[in-house]
């Protein structure tokens, strides 16, 4: 790796996430749309009271006996004030959802004698709406901040091309949803504004390092050249510290329950996509623009002016 050059592998690197989101364009052409979680299309969550601490799988298999594939769970509580909260799309069939809610109550009791239904709530899709308007404008405020602010800490170019690589990790965790067909709800949310926070940290790194290199070869390298040089020289420190995170991540995925499952394959794709970005594309980008800048000034300076 020692003479190896990032920048001669651009536009494969960038030809990898834009297949990724092609590809994930055909599969939500042919699947008609993203699978959207309760969150934001709206559906009905019942809570039962188990009255001891339980097993959430016991209530899972219960609702998946009437048909219900598609469910999320969470618990509150323990001991005499344990709760199950089931949600799930409306069935728009109140007949339908009585019988689910009282086979689903005999099935608990059971296992969990004192097991009762406690109530059932609506979860409208107006506030999925916003959910998803708001963490478009909470990307969007953070990719504005981070631009104002790695523009003030070294140059516009790099503040540019660190939004760039930000906007194609989000388009590749989106792309990774979509052909997964994984469900899109507020713990996918959660994933996307924390890998916003995170992947910037691995550019940053690799871009405190050009501005070093920068000043020390300026005359003796071009902008490709440093790129290059300043990636070779953080590569050990950008993996291992991804591989680091990865490992956590992957343990919570292999380990966790469904809902920590949502939220961390999103992050596990975001980490990888992060990593590549700041390896292959962010610093390469500012190379080829900046070395395409000097040349379009040093060309303007050989031409002869006008009399």
């Amino acid at each position: 790796m020692k003479n190896f050059s990032f920048t001669k592998f651009f536009k494969f690197a960038i030809a990898l996430p834009i297949a990724i989101v092609v590809a994930a364009v055909i599969v939500l052409i042919a699947c008609g749309g993203f699978n959207l979680g309760i969150d934001f299309t709206g559906g009905a969550m019942m809570t039962f009271a188990m009255g001891q601490d339980f097993d959430l799988n016991v209530v899972r298999a219960q609702v998946e006996a009437q048909g219900i594939t598609d469910a999320v769970y969470a618990t509150s509580g323990s001991g005499e004030d344990a709760q199950a909260i089931v949600r799930m799309h409306d069935l728009d069939d109140p007949d339908r959802e009585t019988e689910i809610r009282a086979a689903v109550e005999e099935g608990l009791q059971a296992v969990y004698p004192n097991a009762a239904f406690l109530n059932i709530d609506r979860v409208g899709a107006v506030a999925g709406r916003e959910l998803v308007q708001n963490a478009a404008l909470s990307v969007g405020i953070a990719c504005l901040l981070m631009l104002c602010y790695i523009w003030l800490r070294f140059e516009i170019h790099f503040g540019v091309t660190a939004v760039i690589a930000l906007v194609i990790d989000v388009a590749v965790m989106l792309s990774m949803v979509a052909i997964l067909r994984l469900q899109i709800n507020s713990s996918f949310i959660a994933a996307i504004l924390t890998i916003v926070g995170y992947a910037i940290n691995d550019t940053i790194v690799i871009f405190d390092r050009i501005r070093e290199n920068r000043k020390k070869y300026r005359r003796e390298k071009n902008a490709k050249e440093i790129a290059d040089l300043s990636v070779r020289e953080t590569l050990a420190r950008t993996i291992n510290t991804t591989v680091t995170t990865l490992l956590t991540i992957v343990t919570l995925y292999i380990l966790g329950v469904d809902s920590i499952r949502e939220f961390a394959l999103p992050i596990i794709v975001g980490l990888i996509a992060g990593n590549f970005t700041s390896i292959f594309i962010a610093p390469s980008l500012w190379g080829i623009w900046t070395d395409k800048k000097a040349n379009k000034l040093a060309l303007a300076k050989r031409k002869p002016s006008k009399a």
